[in-house]
């Protein structure tokens, strides 16, 4: 589970959003919209390591959103691993809080709560926080059962998605993943992606 010593961190942060609106201007009304999306891959791959064991995908999440600053969502995708061979499904509940500091600054805490059915060994949290500064994404997690190992991890990345041909966007994105998991070494991993509204 997500360590004790977070919990005031996240609160905190969670609490200074309240007061991210300019004075004068009027607290963001909630919106109570939906939206989602849904990926279907040839391989399944979350950092570096294949969720599929090299098999085809399918994810899809959906946000209800509560303004432009909160939202919660759901999010799904079949796996399938080699060490829990009755594990087929991963869920996961998101929170997502953003702070614009400009239009070209934000940042994103997000929290995830993820349930793998049947076998629950990976159950865990990831608790993420994630910059936004002039079209770079700065990426920090920290995942509290790391591939079901019962150790923590982190991970930290860069990324920068660009416009390219109208409605298509290059998306690159590399980091380093650090498990405290015994007998395993830090890992670098890089992908990019070319999609379209």
């Amino acid at each position: 589970m997500l360590n004790k010593s977070f919990l005031p961190l996240l609160m905190s942060l969670l609490t200074a959003t309240c007061f991210a609106q300019t004075s004068g201007t009027p607290a963001t009304q909630p919106s109570y919209r939906l939206n989602g999306s849904a990926t279907l891959a040839s391989n399944f791959v979350e950092k570096g390591l294949t969720q599929t064991n090299n098999d085809p995908g399918l994810q899809s999440e959906f946000w209800f959103n509560f303004g432009s600053q909160f939202r919660l969502g759901l999010w799904g995708a079949n796996v399938e691993y080699k060490d829990t061979p009755t594990t087929h499904f991963w869920l996961k509940a998101s929170a997502d809080v953003k702070v614009d500091f400009s239009n070209e600054t934000k940042i994103h805490i997000i929290y995830n709560d993820n349930h793998y059915y049947k076998a629950n060994k990976r159950d865990g949290n990831m608790l993420g926080i994630h910059l936004e500064l002039w079209g770079y994404k700065i990426i920090y997690d920290m995942d509290s059962n790391w591939e079901g190992t019962k150790a923590k991890a982190t991970y930290a990345g860069l990324g920068k998605d660009t416009s390219i041909w109208g409605d298509w966007v290059w998306a690159n994105e590399g980091g380093y993943t650090m498990p405290k998991a015994s007998g395993v070494s830090g890992f670098f991993d890089v992908r990019s992606g070319l999609g379209t509204k």
